[in-house]
């Protein structure tokens, strides 16, 4: 880490586990890494591991995001690698790749290959075409569209936005809303029209029937590395963040993931997150997110460390991981789990043994850390406070 030669991992939006399961990953393989975020609070900037800047929003302020981002990209030594953390920075970035890679090498799609696939509509288009399972979706243009659909599809459904998902998390709060009848979904399509929503069928069964590939692939379509795993709770329950996840080893479930990856052409770090349904069997479809995810940490865990196969890639050094890795291993986020555990199980909303189980040994966690310990003490520091406010 002493040689200014080395290349420089940064970290966009270094706000939360996923940023910091990044950081920890890189910089205990030797890797040097810069933490950046508009936040000077934020999670990966208190880690030990990374040097630190504050950039623009770019949320907020994208275009300043992106003048301060080139400005850091000449102040390094070395040529850096970006590790986006968040959809809005790739989309930020995206136009202006090449004035970027002056700096900074990004492996990742090309933008104008990507950027279609942002849209979860193209996602669906593409499983279409290799006959990945997806649920049952209609795309309205208007009120008479929505009434349409509401004779189409089975409820519940859900409205995911196509459009500004950061903007729709921002107003609602959640990343999907939720309609139990045809009423309901009218109320909500206006409320989110402006998003440009789909509207999807729920495909039964609780957050443990949430499976994921996470992979790192060449610009070729070459898959370095891979791993699969299972969500074990949400927050919230059913339509939220991962809070507790299991690492298993799912062959087959890397298999028909990659073939969907192959259709789209995609190259970088990516999450690929199908719900299992208890009637087929089969694992449809829910989204591709073109990037690093909240539990990446546990990846690395069990002996794939994704945003090392990137980092080594982008460098010129490619590694390939072998197939297949440890499994019944445990992450959990136990500031946030533990807590909403308790609160479910006292209203009988969860069994005290399903809880239970998400504990087991081996366990991870993804924030808190002996040997960094800064990001947990920050983070339950921030969690008492809302508690008393």
């Amino acid at each position: 880490m002493s040689d200014p030669t080395t290349p420089i991992a940064v970290v966009l939006q270094a706000s939360g586990p996923n940023s910091l399961g990044i950081i920890r990953s890189l910089a205990r393989e030797g890797v040097p890494v810069m933490a950046t975020d508009h936040d000077p609070r934020a999670m990966g900037l208190r880690s030990r591991y990374s040097k630190k800047a504050v950039l623009a929003d770019p949320v907020t302020s994208p275009d300043r995001f992106i003048d301060e981002l080139s400005v850091l990209g000449g102040s390094l030594a070395a040529r850096g690698v970006l590790f986006p953390t968040h959809d809005e920075a790739i989309e930020v970035i995206g136009p202006h790749e090449q004035r970027l890679s002056q700096w900074f090498d990004m492996p990742w799609s090309r933008w104008d290959h990507l950027r279609p696939y942002l849209d979860k509509s193209a996602q669906h288009a593409a499983a279409r075409r290799i006959g990945f399972p997806v649920p049952a979706t209609v795309e309205p243009h208007d009120e008479s569209d929505v009434r349409a659909a509401a004779g189409q599809l089975r409820f519940p459904v859900i409205l995911k936005p196509r459009v500004d998902p950061a903007g729709f998390k921002r107003a609602f709060g959640r990343q999907v809303l939720e309609a139990a009848d045809a009423d309901e979904l009218l109320a909500q399509w206006h409320r989110a029209e402006q998003h440009r929503p789909q509207v999807c069928e729920v495909i039964p069964g609780d957050d443990d029937a949430l499976w994921t590939l996470g992979s790192y692939r060449d610009a070729a379509g070459t898959p370095l590395a891979s791993f699969t795993g299972r969500k074990l709770r949400q927050w919230p329950p059913h339509f939220g963040t991962a809070r507790a996840a299991e690492a298993w080893w799912d062959p087959g479930l890397a298999r028909r993931c990659h073939a969907l990856l192959d259709e789209m052409g995609f190259h970088g770090i990516s999450q690929v997150e199908v719900k299992r349904d208890p009637r087929d069997g089969r694992d449809y479809l829910i989204e591709v997110n073109p990037r690093s995810w909240l539990w990446i940490s546990l990846a690395t865990e069990v002996g794939v460390n994704l945003p090392l196969a990137a980092y080594l890639d982008a460098t010129g050094n490619p590694r390939t991981w072998p197939e297949g890795h440890r499994s019944d291993v445990r992450w959990v986020i136990s500031a946030k789990h533990l807590p909403a555990s308790a609160g479910e199980v006292r209203r009988g909303r969860w069994g005290r043994r399903a809880a239970a189980q998400t504990l087991r040994p081996p366990l991870v966690d993804g924030v808190m850390s002996i040997s960094d310990p800064m990001p947990g003490i920050v983070q339950v520091g921030r969690m008492a406070r809302r508690r008393a406010s």
